[in-house]
């Protein structure tokens, strides 16, 4: 079973603001101050926690000379507010940059035209995997989809599930809680599970977990939190969240279902058994507004979100996030579980889709 290190909350401020540091001195082109109390301030749509984002942003408007304004989402409706006021912001663009804690909404928005192509000079050592091929995306900073239990419970002792599909065995009957699927990372783990599996399995699975008892959270951590009351033995949410928890003190652990359907069910088609057997991670990812009124301070900010300093941070820091850069891995050392290889921009593609089959199969009635 495999976990991370927890870490000491107090590192995350400092290495969040050592990083900007960092890139603050090497960057050619910082901003006179005449220039910066003129210019237009960098506003930003913020999904990443505040906890995580808000020191290197304020970091970032210290060193640059220029106003940084962030909009944060909230728990509940993390990503899918923003998502959709973009959208309905798109003739009078009011954010210039787009730093979200997933990808699936990301790539809707850039099919959407909501984005303009910039490719960041800190990004070459990104794998190409984690960048558009258009330049409207780059993603880095993976968390991974997982269960959450107490540690040393003897009420739940039972075997942990190897696959998301092992929920529905009657073993984890009235015993598993999940974020709502219309948002988050929750969102796009569903949409993900339809665009691999197809819609008659994903229906199926959706039945069966309904008449398994899952529960509903609030959200991600609210998950955490629900296993930690043991009002659940097994929390569905995201490898940061469970991290957040160990730091502060909670008695749990995580596992790592794969994407795996049963032998049955399967398509071993071009190895598809092979390519799921693994957990789901899932990028953060930043983008360029089209239409931005400071699109100059947006692509320095989008510089300094994408650089390889930032990533060794948001590792560091409570998030954890693991780095897209194989050279940063080996550098840090880390161990974690190899990635399912999934089609993210597929698996936006089915979002919608995602959604109507829960709201028919009434998920959480």
């Amino acid at each position: 079973m495999q976990t991370f290190q927890r870490m000491n909350p107090l590192n995350t401020a400092a290495s969040l603001l050592a990083c900007c540091m960092l890139w603050v001195m090497g960057c050619d082109h910082k901003v006179p101050s005449d220039t910066a109390n003129k210019a237009q301030p960098v506003v930003v749509y913020v999904s990443v926690d505040r906890a995580f984002a808000e020191p290197l942003l304020n970091k970032f408007a210290e060193q640059s000379g220029l106003e940084v304004k962030p909009v944060f989402d909230t728990e509940a409706s993390k990503t899918t507010g923003l998502v959709n006021r973009l959208r309905t912001e798109r003739d009078r663009p009011r954010a210039d940059v787009w730093w979200s804690s997933e990808i699936f909404g990301t790539i809707e928005l850039a099919q959407d035209d909501i984005f303009a192509p910039y490719e960041p000079v800190t990004a070459s050592d990104i794998p190409k995997t984690f960048r558009a091929q258009d330049g409207l995306w780059t993603a880095f900073g993976l968390r991974g989809r997982v269960l959450a239990y107490r540690r040393d419970d003897d009420d739940n002792a039972v075997e942990p599930p190897n696959s998301w599909w092992d929920l529905t065995d009657a073993r984890f009957k009235d015993r598993c809680v999940l974020a709502d699927p219309r948002f988050g990372t929750t969102r796009g783990h569903m949409a993900t599970l339809l665009s691999e599996w197809g819609e008659d399995n994903f229906r199926s699975y959706l039945k069966q977990l309904k008449a398994n008892g899952v529960k509903r959270a609030t959200g991600n951590s609210h998950a955490v939190i629900l296993v930690r009351r043991g009002v659940a033995d097994w929390g569905a949410t995201d490898t940061d969240d469970v991290v957040v928890g160990q730091a502060r003190g909670d008695a749990i652990e995580m596992v790592y279902p794969t994407l795996t359907l049963p032998n049955e069910l399967s398509d071993n088609s071009e190895g598809a058994s092979d390519r799921l057997n693994a957990p789901l991670w899932i990028p953060c990812s930043v983008a360029l507004v089209k239409g931005a009124r400071n699109p100059d301070g947006a692509k320095k900010l989008i510089d300094l979100i994408c650089s390889a300093e930032t990533e060794m941070a948001l590792y560091e820091s409570e998030s954890r996030n693991i780095p897209v850069r194989e050279s940063l891995r080996k550098q840090l050392g880390i161990d974690a579980p190899s990635a399912a290889d999934v089609d993210y921009a597929a698996a936006a593609r089915r979002l919608g889709d995602a959604r109507r089959i829960i709201d028919e199969v009434a998920l959480f009635e």
